[in-house]
């Protein structure tokens, strides 16, 4: 659609501006992680919960505009995955803390995320190839799914919405699919040029 070679989007000045912003975005999910994680351990679930939807909307507009404009770097890619599994990682433990979800839902999500971050984040960032890999649409899936069992806790601890009814079936989705992605990873064994979890942008350009 351009005839701009990638050196020159590169130097946009439109672009790096572009760039900058959601580098700022992705900061300020990392920061507001522990904020809300510090919240919810003080009882103040209302902020909470404001901020997490406020932190998902930024984690929404940041995903847009890499896809739309190309934005994201190879270190914002990084910081953006770790974002995106901080947020609801902190968010259900200081749930778990508070005795607000069961310690069944809690044990398997972080078992997942040692077992990966063992598997195929240590070796990747190594240079060396991953034993395991996680599909990157089962990897989206998962942290939308933590995402909304946190809203859910939250909205009814703070706001005062949202049905108790809706809480097992939330906390079953989240630990089948941490099961399954765990299952997938070992088995599935994908071809390496396959898009996983890697967010390098210059993939499959």
């Amino acid at each position: 659609m351009s005839d701009l070679a990638p050196e020159t989007m590169a130097t946009d000045p439109t672009l790096e501006r572009l760039r900058r912003i959601t580098m700022g975005i992705t900061a300020g999910r990392l920061l507001s992680a522990l904020l809300i994680c510090w919240l919810i351990y003080s009882g103040h679930y209302a902020w909470a919960f404001w901020l997490f939807v406020l932190a998902a909307l930024g984690a929404l507009l940041e995903g847009s505009a890499a896809l739309l404009f190309k934005t994201r770097t190879r270190l914002g890619g990084v910081l953006d995955g770790f974002a995106d599994r901080l947020l609801p990682l902190l968010a259900l433990t200081a749930l778990t803390y508070n005795g607000l979800l069961p310690l069944w839902v809690l044990i398997p999500v972080l078992l997942r995320e040692l077992v990966l971050a063992l598997g195929q984040k240590l070796p990747e960032t190594a240079g060396n190839e991953p034993w395991i890999r996680e599909p990157r649409w089962l990897f989206h899936i998962n942290i939308v799914a933590m995402d909304a069992l946190a809203i859910l806790f939250l909205l009814i601890q703070g706001p005062g919405f949202g049905v108790d009814l809706f809480i097992l079936p939330a906390e079953l989705l989240v630990v089948g699919l941490t099961l399954a992605s765990l299952v997938l990873a070992f088995v599935s064994r994908p071809k390496p040029e396959d898009e996983f979890l890697n967010d390098d942008p210059g993939k499959g350009a």
